[in-house]
């Protein structure tokens, strides 16, 4: 994947974060930098879908036009991981055509409830993975690095802080997500408070379906226990940070 330079970012800065996050929709050079990482990973890394159905290098759905896009950049402006917030339409959403689902949920069973699904999460395979974790790792960022460079927990923490971060801003209230279980057990111990809400499937591998309450995940978060999750309030607009429940 070739490298793409953020229009508007200026040189790299020694103090500041090594990976940013940005949503990428209106910046058509990393818009189709993400395009191209899902085809790397989703097609010819772990076989989920066919590699010749995309000639052109590059995976793109009917989904893309309702989504958020966010993209996870180096401190050169390449992309290097990427994932989308999709809107519900009157289809409903991509998992709902291959996973069951608990349809009495009141979020699910509710047409007009500001659910997303996160899909196509995708980590470019030039950053290691912790073993044990598969295609996923979450440890957030250290000071005893031996190669930040290489931290592929920290770009997911990135991507994950930003995933929350744009749901804010458009007014998300739940995330659905297909979740594999090694994904699940590692989101679990950074209290990240996913409900199953449906039988495990074969969705672009086994996965279970869940949903998360964003406003649980806000008590996690200023509830300050879990490091990880300290700077996912960082750059959020003050309007949008929440207070402890029994603070209103």
């Amino acid at each position: 994947m070739n490298a793409i330079a953020h229009p508007m970012r200026p040189a790299p800065d020694a103090t500041a974060p090594y990976f940013t996050a940005v949503e990428i929709d209106g910046l058509p050079d990393l818009l189709h930098a993400s395009y191209e990482l899902r085809y790397q990973v989703y097609c010819l890394e772990r076989h989920f879908l066919p590699a010749d159905r995309y000639p052109e290098g590059f995976e793109t759905d009917v989904f893309d036009q309702h989504a958020v896009h966010l993209g996870v950049l180096d401190p050169h402006g390449v992309l290097v991981a990427t994932a989308r917030l999709v809107r519900r339409t009157e289809d409903g959403l991509p998992m709902y055509g291959h996973c069951s689902l608990l349809v009495h949920h009141p979020v699910i069973a509710d047409p007009r409830a500001p659910i997303v699904e996160v899909s196509r999460l995708a980590v470019s395979r030039a950053f290691n993975r912790r073993r044990g974790d598969e295609h996923y790792a979450l440890e957030g960022a250290t000071s005893e690095r031996a190669d930040r460079r290489r931290e592929g927990g920290e770009i997911v923490m990135t991507l994950y802080r930003a995933l929350y971060q744009a749901s804010k801003r458009h007014g998300f209230t739940h995330w659905l997500a297909a979740t594999e279980r090694s994904l699940q057990r590692l989101v679990i111990r950074y209290h990240f408070p996913f409900v199953q809400v449906g039988p495990e499937t074969d969705y672009f591998g086994m996965v279970a379906p869940y949903l998360m309450d964003l406003s649980a995940f806000d008590v996690e978060i200023l509830r300050q226990d879990v490091p990880a999750l300290r700077d996912f309030l960082v750059g959020l607009e003050p309007h949008l940070i929440p207070v402890m429940p029994d603070a209103r």
